[in-house]
């Protein structure tokens, strides 16, 4: 796990074919390649169920959503730490 490559400058990303083509296609404006992804992984497991709650979820109108309305959540995540090379 790392840091998402939108946030490392232009020059310093891999240039190998197979960086490249793997940026393009997870590459999205304005976020670059950040995502997340929710796996539910189980028997028996009720795909239709968990895609109506997941759904009901989402904000009603994608056009009208401000993150900056949410700013003054609390963070429920502990600070995530970096791993530092050893030198």
């Amino acid at each position: 796990m790392g840091i998402w490559w939108a946030t490392v400058p232009k020059d310093r990303r891999p240039t190998s074919p197979q960086a490249v083509e793997y940026l393009k296609h997870h590459w999205q404006e304005p976020f670059g390649d950040r995502r997340q992804e929710l796996v539910f992984i189980g028997a028996g497991v009720d795909k239709e169920s968990i895609t109506t709650a997941l759904d009901a979820a989402l904000a009603d109108d994608a056009q009208e959503f401000t993150p900056d309305a949410w700013t003054d959540l609390s963070d429920p995540f502990p600070t995530w730490r970096h791993a530092t090379n050893p030198a």
